[in-house]
């Protein structure tokens, strides 16, 4: 009871199949996607698009970018940092003197040298008069020969030192105010005014350390604004600021649409951006041939072909000066190799992109394929849901990777699959448990057919018994007989058949043969043919002396209440064992044979053959009459024999007569009858029977006694 009322409550949910649970899955991944940022999935997104880096970096062997780097050699031969700024101003006049096409300093100057005038004057009282040079103006003046870019560090918190009035290039906007968009900050720590007012240009150095922008698990830097806003100031980074001074360009562009910052750019060269103007950096691999020593500038160890017409950063390398960045190939670079990428990145206009119709196609896409999946899993088997299942993530990362390799486009394939298993896996789920119900439902069904046919078989062995057990055994029937002798077989197409034979005396002198065929076979037929037997023996001994009669009888008895509409042909007939005559009568049934010596003919039944029985119904059966010689043998067989077929022929009644002369005259009756039925069997080769098998076999050897006993049959 229970089972019933749980099968009741639970059987429309299985009838869903488990949609709508995986519907609210998908619901559920499209609100993770609209919110993604605030989830666990960024860090999913972020490894998927660096693996893509890793395996597709940007091209920089042909990048006109080299760093002069203050390293561990400069440091051992020139001190340690600051270095006098006369020392800068000469490194920078080498590099000027090589005619690049910008010099950019990843360093700022907030304070006068410590050898300055000023501060050796204080420490020295003796040099009052003394006329000496300024380091700083030195430096200024070595600024002010060559195309150099100073940096600033963005602040927000107005530390000392910290300015307000800088001396920029402001960004110009184009279609809206760039400084909506931007990152903004109050300030700025930058170079002294005297050095911001020699060099061509000032431009932000640490957007590339503003840790928001770092990944939070590995500190992995991906975007670099290109701008920010200063002291509501619209400011560029040294990349953008140095390709400006090497153009002559008048000012850094930011292209703008309502508050959003589209891209950044100089002259004909620019990227896109994101909303604020961070640029999604396609990170090429770290070249350490790209690094030139400060102390080999200086000592003219470097030729000045290798700097000329070259964008030159002067940056830090060595050990506790440098600051070290990860990039998404899993590399950590100084910091000055960021500004040499992006200007890189201008100049050959790559760049990654991540557009704001991107997110809705990707919400558009999760949708699609969540609804394929919950329409098309329950209906396939589990196996192929699979299949199915594998084959969306590989065309969900497929069009990740093809994206990304022919238009530089981010398409996040590693959340989309993230959010669609649980849909799958609600939804195969649910298929592999009402598979196994229904497993378990055809066990059981199995089972259960398997007990029926069990019982089934055991009726049908016992119906066949009894079957057999209604037909006579004529060994021991006629067990002393000497005037005849009779044989007989009986074999069902299945476990019980339509065919029978019937053998008895009708007095002492008289003896009476029926063979019969019900049409169709199986258990409905061997019904009829039990009735068909009781029927024929009952009323054949009833009129002996007319036996059309007694098959006409035999007709309506069995037509009354035949509603299966099944038909018998057969055959009866009673001999005078004392003189052979023979009357019979045939009702459709195969003549029998006759073996007479050497000699092999039918009995001429067509002038009183009739149709079967219960074919129609009061037809007047006429008796014929024959006569057996002595030593005859009379052989009645059912279309079992002349039907039965090896699945290319028939086995026919030329070849059963073949048989008859063959082994006609061979030993007796049940000799003869065993023969037969091998000759049938071998024929078929095997092959299941096509219909019940019959032989009735009668020797009659006359009113003598016969010439030997004969061996005891074999079987029925």
């Amino acid at each position: 009871m229970l089972r019933r009322l749980w099968t009741l409550a639970f059987a429309p949910l299985r009838a869903r199949r488990g949609r709508p649970a995986a519907l609210l899955a998908l619901a559920a991944g499209c609100l993770a996607l609209v919110f993604i940022e605030h989830t666990p999935l960024t860090l999913l997104q972020n490894a998927q698009f660096d693996r893509m880096q890793r395996q597709s970096p940007r091209d920089r062997s042909e990048m006109p970018a080299l760093v002069v780097a203050v390293d561990e050699k400069s440091l051992a031969a020139l001190g340690q940092w600051p270095w006098p700024r006369q020392t800068l101003a000469r490194l920078i006049e080498k590099i000027g003197a090589a005619e690049p096409l910008a010099i950019g300093l990843d360093m700022i100057f907030p304070e006068p040298d410590r050898l300055g005038a000023a501060s050796l004057r204080k420490l020295y009282p003796q040099l009052q008069g003394a006329r000496l040079e300024d380091p700083d103006e030195r430096l200024s003046r070595a600024l002010e020969r060559t195309p150099s870019v100073l940096g600033m560090a963005a602040t927000n918190g107005l530390p000392p030192g910290a300015r307000t009035a800088l001396k920029v290039t402001p960004v110009l906007s184009r279609g809206g105010d760039a400084r909506d968009g931007a990152g903004r900050f109050a300030g700025a720590l930058a170079s002294l005014p005297l050095l911001e007012a020699s060099a061509r240009g000032q431009a932000l150095l640490n957007a590339q350390a503003d840790p928001a922008l770092l990944d939070p698990e590995r500190g992995v830097l991906r975007r670099v604004p290109l701008m920010a806003s200063v002291a509501d100031l619209p400011v560029a980074s040294l990349g953008p600021e140095m390709l400006r001074v090497a153009l002559e360009a008048p000012a850094v562009q930011a292209w703008v649409r309502g508050s959003e910052i589209t891209r950044v750019g100089v002259g004909e060269y620019s990227l896109p951006t994101r909303d604020n103007g961070e640029l999604i950096l396609h990170f090429g691999p770290f070249q350490a041939d790209r690094y030139l020593s400060a102390v080999d500038v200086l000592e003219d160890r470097v030729p000045a072909e290798h700097l000329r017409q070259r964008f030159v950063l002067l940056g830090f390398t060595g050990t506790g000066l440098q600051d070290r960045v990860v990039t998404p190939l899993g590399e950590k670079v100084p910091g000055v190799d960021i500004h040499a990428q992006v200007l890189e990145s201008l100049l050959s206009g790559e760049a990654l992109t991540r557009p704001h119709w991107i997110r809705g196609l990707e919400g558009l896409v999760l949708v699609l394929l969540g609804l394929g999946l919950i329409a098309a899993v329950p209906r396939i088997r589990p196996t192929v849901a699979v299949k199915l299942g594998l084959m969306t993530a590989v065309l969900l990362f497929g069009l990740g990777y093809a994206a990304f390799h022919l238009g530089r486009l981010l398409f996040d394939a590693a959340s989309l699959v993230t959010l669609l298993n649980p849909v799958f896996f609600i939804l195969i789920g649910n298929t592999l448990v009402e598979s196994d119900r229904q497993r378990r439902l055809a066990e059981e069904a199995l089972q259960a057919s398997r007990e029926s046919a069990a019982r089934v078989a055991g009726e049908l062995d016992a119906a066949h018994r009894i079957q057999m057990g209604l037909l006579p055994d004529p060994a021991s029937l006629f067990a002393g007989e000497q005037r005849f002798q009779v044989a007989a077989h009986l074999e069902p197409a299945r476990e019980v058949g339509g065919d029978y034979f019937d053998c008895f005396m009708l007095g002492e002198d008289h003896l009476c043969l029926a063979i019969g065929d019900v049409s169709g076979k199986g258990l409905p037929a061997s019904l009829f043919m039990a009735v068909s037997k009781s029927v024929a023996g009952a009323l054949l001994r009833q009129h002996p002396e007319d036996l059309g009669a007694a098959l006409a009888e035999m007709d309506a008895a069995l037509s009354r209440d035949n509603r299966e509409y099944l038909f018998v042909t057969t055959f009866v007939a009673v001999l005078d064992v004392n003189d052979g005559r023979m009357d019979y009568v045939c009702a459709g049934h195969d003549a029998p044979w006759v073996v007479h010596g050497a000699t092999v003919s039918r009995i001429p039944v067509a002038p009183v053959s009739g149709p079967p029985l219960c074919a129609c119904e009061g037809y007047p059966y006429q008796r014929g009459s024959a006569r057996l010689a002595p030593g005859d043998r009379l052989v009645l067989t059912t279309d079992g024999v002349s039907e039965a077929t090896d699945g290319r022929e028939w086995f026919g009644n030329e070849r059963l007569a073949h048989l008859l002369e063959q082994h006609g005259q061979e030993g007796d009756a049940v000799s003869l009858a065993e023969a037969l039925r091998r000759e049938v069997r071998q024929f078929e080769a095997g092959a299941p029977p096509a219909d019940d098998l019959t032989l009735l076999v009668l020797q009659w050897w006359g009113p003598g006694a016969r010439p030997q006993d004969p061996p005891p049959l074999s079987g029925r």
